[in-house]
Order: C-alpha cells, then sequence, then structure tokens
C-alpha cells in the first residue's frame, strides 16, 4: 500500500519560486528516495501562483514519518514557505480507479 501526503502552502517568493524549490528537491530528493519516496508532483494555482500544492507517493509510513520528522526538511521548507505549510498523510484506500 502507498501513502501520499499532500503539501500546501504560501511561497516566499513566487518569482524566484521554481529555483528555491528546484534545489530543495535536489537536496532531499536522495534522503527521501532512500526511505521509501516514490514520486513528487508539485502544483500551483494558475490564479495565485504563490499557492503550491505538492502530491508525494511514498512505499511506507515509516520513512515518511522519518522525512518529515527531519530537521533539515523542516529548514528546507522554511527557505521556500512563508511559514510552514500544511502537511497531510493519505493512504490508498483500494477503491476502483480510473
Amino acid at each position: 500500500m502507498n501513502f501520499i501526503t499532500v503539501v500546501r502552502g504560501k511561497l516566499q517568493d513566487a518569482g524566484n519560486a521554481q529555483a528555491a524549490h528546484d534545489a530543495t528537491v535536489a537536496l532531499l530528493s536522495p534522503m527521501s528516495r532512500h526511505i521509501g519516496a516514490l514520486h513528487h508532483q508539485p502544483f500551483l494555482n494558475p490564479q495565485n501562483p504563490s499557492e503550491f500544492l505538492a502530491v508525494d507517493t511514498w512505499s511506507n509510513v515509516d520513512g515518511l514519518q522519518k522525512f518529515l520528522q527531519d530537521p533539515s526538511v523542516a529548514a528546507e521548507f522554511g527557505k521556500l514557505f512563508d511559514g510552514m505549510p500544511d502537511v497531510t498523510v493519505w493512504h490508498e484506500a483500494g477503491w476502483s480507479t480510473f
């Protein structure tokens, strides 16, 4: 069963957000992949590009929790977001998909 995180936050600087995001991903991706991260998909609100949403897929909840509790993750989020983002964790329901 996969686990999903939904990350919603307000970007500090929408004009430079892609560079900041991509640097954060480059730094954290090797660590997160090693503990179960499978996929990261970022989105922006087309009506307000400072509103950020990401959907991440994880193979296990233990790795996900370890990642979220890592102080370096909070430090990187602090560089990207205006305040800490809202992070929720979901799991696949096993229901029909299309």
